[in-house]
């Protein structure tokens, strides 16, 4: 079931062990969310579908179908869940408590006659462009503090997408206002092609866009105090299209990000900032699998994953980037990885406090090392690792 090669002796204490196969999907899984401390797990297929699973009872509490046609990209936003479809929309969606499932239908897509699902309260939609692929990227606004309380702003969302007139530069949405607030963003130095990932972030105080291309180029591009962009770096490590892309989760201490392809390399890169000469990647590994669709590092920045088109989930270190083990379940392709938040034990029962042994269950699922993995089939393997 599975190999591993090179653990630290950190983490060593077990080989990472399958849990469980969500069966509910019948069409391939395009992407993955483990939400509200681990207790949930959203997953999307090409069909539109969206599932809600309660991960600790391994079942769904929520099922409806999002978009007439692939659900591209999932995020989570403060009790709402935004989902991006082919049909060149972004939805937002309340469904961030127990409260919320209420009332939802909980019958899966392979049920094909159980008929129309219920879907959650939709709060906004947004026009934006699908046409390569190619799913939002999203982060919370920092605005300037209003001194004056009856001024206070609500929390808005900065949202970039490939831009609708060009899809080889980027723009940046907010919402819930709509308003596009950053227009064609990109390079002139290169030929790109269309942008295939992205990823929106503050950074030293600056809004910072991360692209990968068709291309197989990567780029990072700072907003100045000017308001106009300044492209701070522009490599490109790969032979053909890059997949995916993810950013450390401790950008301004541990500034890089990796991108993943349809060849066999991943890339690590600097996520610099400066506006002198840009370096080249930080270190670029040919891991002769090629094809690894999705890439994902974990919330503590110790590891990532890979979903490769060869049916394996694929775990390095992000230090050293070295193959730290190998999860066999998937007959057909991968094509959606994502981490569990690494969280504390709570210590539930301390002090003569009584417990349920439904809320050591909940207690246990937030503090699992969870990685999921989505595949062509339809089907989702759960695993437990370091």
């Amino acid at each position: 079931m599975l190999t591993t090669h090179g653990v630290q002796q950190q983490q060593q204490q077990q080989p990472a062990q399958l849990v469980y196969v969500l069966r509910g999907h019948s069409a391939q899984i395009h992407a993955l969310l483990f939400t509200r401390g681990n207790e949930r797990l959203v997953t999307a297929d090409a069909d539109g579908w969206v599932v809600v699973w309660n991960v600790a009872t391994r079942r769904p509490v929520s099922v409806w179908k999002a978009h007439e046609g692939a659900v591209m990209n999932v995020a989570e936003w403060g009790g709402r869940l935004l989902t991006h479809g082919r049909d060149n929309k972004i939805l937002v969606w309340k469904l961030g408590s127990v409260q919320d499932e209420t009332g939802m239908d909980i019958a899966l897509p392979v049920e094909e006659n159980a008929g129309h699902r219920r879907s959650p309260w939709l709060l906004s939609s947004l026009d934006v462009n699908a046409l390569n692929f190619c799913g939002f990227a999203m982060c919370v606004e920092q605005r300037a503090r209003i001194m004056d309380e009856q001024e206070e702003r609500e929390e808005t969302l900065l949202v970039a997408v490939p831009s609708v007139l060009n899809s080889d530069s980027v723009d940046i949405m907010r919402l819930p206002t709509k308003e596009r607030v950053h227009a064609a963003i990109g390079t002139t130095v290169a030929k790109t092609g269309m942008a295939m990932d992205l990823a929106i972030l503050y950074s030293e105080d600056a809004l910072v866009l991360v692209a990968a291309y068709e291309s197989g180029h990567a780029a990072v591009y700072r907003l100045n105090e000017g308001g106009s962009w300044n492209t701070t770096y522009l490599q490109n490590p790969h032979s053909q299209p890059v997949l995916s892309l993810s950013i450390s989760p401790f950008p301004d201490t541990a500034p890089y990000f990796f991108t993943s392809s349809a060849d066999a390399v991943i890339a690590k890169h600097p996520l610099h900032l400066s506006t002198s000469t840009a370096p080249s990647p930080a270190k670029v590994v040919n891991t002769k699998h090629s094809g690894q669709q999705s890439i994902s590092v974990r919330s503590d920045g110790k590891i990532f994953a890979t979903a490769g088109w060869d049916t394996r989930i694929r775990v390095y270190s992000a230090k050293t980037m070295k193959e730290l083990a190998v999860l066999k379940w998937h007959r057909e392709g991968c094509y959606a990885v994502a981490f569990g938040e690494v969280l504390s034990q709570e210590g539930n029962g301390e002090d003569g406090v009584m417990v349920t042994a439904e809320e050591r269950r909940r207690e246990r699922v937030k503090t699992v090392h969870w990685v999921a993995g989505g595949a062509k089939d339809g089907k989702v393997s759960l695993w437990e690792i370091y």
